[in-house]
């Protein structure tokens, strides 16, 4: 009997300490889903090459650096004339309707490439972030998310100008560091109007 008892004790005692450690232990997280692009490898490689060729050639806008604005924007054009837009022809809609902001932004690059004239460079950097705008919002590229930012007197007061940035901070390419008025005093010149993010599962619009 007093063997059996033991026996009952012993195993209650374990029991116990079992509950306490189960008590204690934190629970297992749920898996985070991973999210699957809706285009291929080969093409985000593309938009993204476009991406970083044209952010580089900001930072020249921004610097008053017309060498680096000319590497950059050559870069952009390699970019842009290797844009893998046919994997878009799967949705005939989505391809038709990427096919101006593509041409626009291959426009204007051609613009920025051939012109020496910083106003008439800023115009045209103007109209090819917006060309790419569009071309993001379309095609709803889900690897990155870009700012859309806009200075209020880009070419003058009540005059604004648009441009895309890889990160939330403001640094204005129309204006820059070197500004003749106003040197570098209207560096953060400017805001966020909308933030172009389909990089989680359930993203479906813009901020």
């Amino acid at each position: 009997m007093k063997k059996l008892l033991i026996v009952i004790a012993v195993l209650a005692a374990a029991f116990l300490v079992y509950k306490l450690l189960k008590k204690d232990k934190p629970p297992r997280p749920e898996p985070v889903p991973i999210a699957v692009s809706k285009h291929s490898d080969l093409f985000n490689r593309s938009m993204e090459a476009v991406l970083t060729a044209y952010y580089g050639m900001t930072e020249g806008f921004v610097n008053w650096d017309s060498a680096a604005v000319g590497k950059g924007v050559q870069s952009l054009q390699t970019a842009l004339a290797d844009f893998k837009v046919d994997e878009l022809k799967k949705d005939s809609a989505i391809y038709q309707t990427a096919q101006y902001p593509l041409e626009t932004a291959k426009t204007n690059a051609g613009i920025i490439a051939g012109s020496q004239d910083w106003t008439e460079r800023r115009h045209a950097l103007n109209d090819l972030s917006d060309a790419l705008r569009m071309l993001l919002l379309t095609v709803k590229y889900d690897q990155a998310a870009a700012y859309w930012q806009e200075c209020p007197m880009a070419f003058g007061e009540g005059q604004p100008g648009n441009w895309l940035s890889g990160k939330n901070e403001v640094v204005n390419p129309y204006l820059g560091n070197k500004d003749p008025k106003y040197g570098n005093t209207m560096l953060n010149c400017g805001e966020n109007k909308m933030v172009i993010d389909f990089t989680k599962p359930d993203s479906t619009q813009t901020k």
